[in-house]
């Protein structure tokens, strides 16, 4: 694939669906993980819907050090500097090692007062801080692969990361089930499972780097750390971890508000957000192609391209999430009933799914604006509208609907639609301002 010159449309198919079958088997993972902790008890499904918001805390970094790493490769390859490309790399993989390692342990330090601010009580809050207790330390397994997959990106490769989100999938059908029953280790066998297959998912991406155009990002003159581009990558991918930081806490927000509607009320949105999450896929997809091909042609002042990537990529992924919600609306109660059969988890869940599926066409403004941004290297543009749409106005909207109108738990989800939409729309209309202004600009 030529990035700056093969035509738009194709280059999303190319990119955008590979990228989102992998995340498909990503989400289907950690539905198995649902599914085999509903098998072990209630309260171990509880605890590690309980955990997810703060798991996905550390794994901000991985994410965050991952698209800075397409942004800032990609530049430098749309620049024809192939050496620059190369040393960029390379000090990825190390600056996702160091990183990783120390927010890792930091958040399992503060798991438990985390745990507490957001009001949890019960016996599930162990099973959680027993399954954080191995997937943090592990991090680095996943920050490893997420800066590989993030050189492969700037390639328009994302076939490999496919392969080995299939695999892995696989791999913890099988795993989940030895460690937690046959082992008997449990919640700890369920963590386990999951930094083994990060490892094996870490050591492919690897062996792909090494035979791509980028190979020499993997000699040791480039993985030795260097500050300048260490700076650079901590610029870039600050603002994209924060993005996936608040995320999390937003998550924090609104599991701190169910938790007053009991156990059960956390197992339904945990199983909702999966069935959510997969749905989503398309768009995952459509922003990686969407990060990638912006900034290549970015780097290459292909300024014309960048406002058909954008366009383009809006209207495929918001027809397909039109239909996604639609079916999400229809379909919802059915999806819940497969994972639990208790009545209540069950109507909580159904509650979430159809308010959710009025803001999935949304979800596609924010990434794909957000994506635009980043790949204009305007990192942090994006993050200020995530602080908003995450934090700011969810904790507002919320406090109003269940302190001042007292409502049910209906009113937390219709906080989270009220505060995406208005926030999407501000940020869609920044970033076809910035992209207009930068194509009349090179004019």
């Amino acid at each position: 694939m030529d990035l700056t010159k093969d035509p738009i449309p194709h280059l999303l198919k190319k990119i955008a669906v590979p990228a989102s079958v992998g995340m498909f088997f990503n989400t289907m993972y950690y539905i198995v993980d649902n599914f085999y902790a509903g098998m072990l008890s209630s309260t171990a499904l509880a605890g590690i819907s309980l955990a997810a918001p703060i798991y996905f805390m550390g794994i901000a970094v991985s994410i965050g050090v991952g698209q800075g790493t397409n942004a800032l490769v990609g530049n430098a390859r749309g620049e024809g500097r192939q050496d620059l490309a190369e040393e960029i790399a390379g000090r990825a993989i190390s600056f996702a090692w160091f990183s990783a390692l120390l927010i890792g342990l930091i958040v399992l330090y503060f798991a438990a007062d985390l745990f507490a601010v957001m009001g949890a009580e019960g016996a599930y809050i162990q099973d959680a801080l027993n399954y954080l207790s191995i997937i943090l330390p592990t991090l680095a397994f996943s920050a490893h692969a997420m800066a590989a997959n993030g050189i492969l990106n700037s390639l328009g490769d994302t076939t490999s990361f496919r392969n080995s989100l299939m695999v892995a999938f696989l791999a913890n059908i099988a795993l989940d089930p030895l460690l937690m029953f046959g082992f008997g280790w449990g919640v700890y066998g369920l963590a386990a499972a999951t930094a083994l297959t990060q490892l094996g998912s870490a050591i492919y991406l690897t062996i792909q780097v090494r035979q791509s155009q980028l190979g020499h990002c993997l000699s040791p003159h480039n993985l030795t750390p260097n500050f300048t581009q260490y700076n650079a990558l901590f610029k870039q991918s600050l603002p994209a971890s924060t993005n996936m930081f608040l995320i999390a806490l937003g998550s924090i927000i609104v599991t701190s508000a169910v938790t007053r509607f009991g156990e059960d009320a956390v197992a339904g949105l945990g199983i909702a957000l999966r069935i959510e999450q997969l749905v989503l896929l398309p768009t995952v997809g459509i922003n990686i192609a969407v990060l990638s091909l912006v900034s290549v042609n970015f780097g290459a002042r292909q300024f014309d391209r960048l406002e058909k990537v954008a366009f383009d990529s809006i209207k495929i992924g918001s027809a397909m999430m039109v239909i996604g919600g639609i079916l999400v609306f229809v379909f919802a109660r059915p999806l819940i009933a497969l994972f639990t059969d208790d009545a209540n988890v069950i109507e909580i869940g159904v509650g979430y799914l159809r308010v959710e599926a009025l803001i999935l066409p949304a979800y596609v403004l924010s990434f794909v604006s957000g994506a635009v941004l980043q790949g204009m290297k305007q990192a942090a543009i994006p993050m200020y509208f995530n602080l908003i749409r995450q934090l700011i106005l969810p904790s507002l909207f919320i406090a109003v609907a269940l302190v001042l109108l007292d409502t049910n738990i209906f009113g937390i989800w219709w906080s989270i639609a009220i505060a995406s939409w208005l926030t999407v729309t501000l940020q869609y209309q920044h970033m076809r301002k910035t992209v207009k202004q930068t194509v009349l600009i090179s004019n």
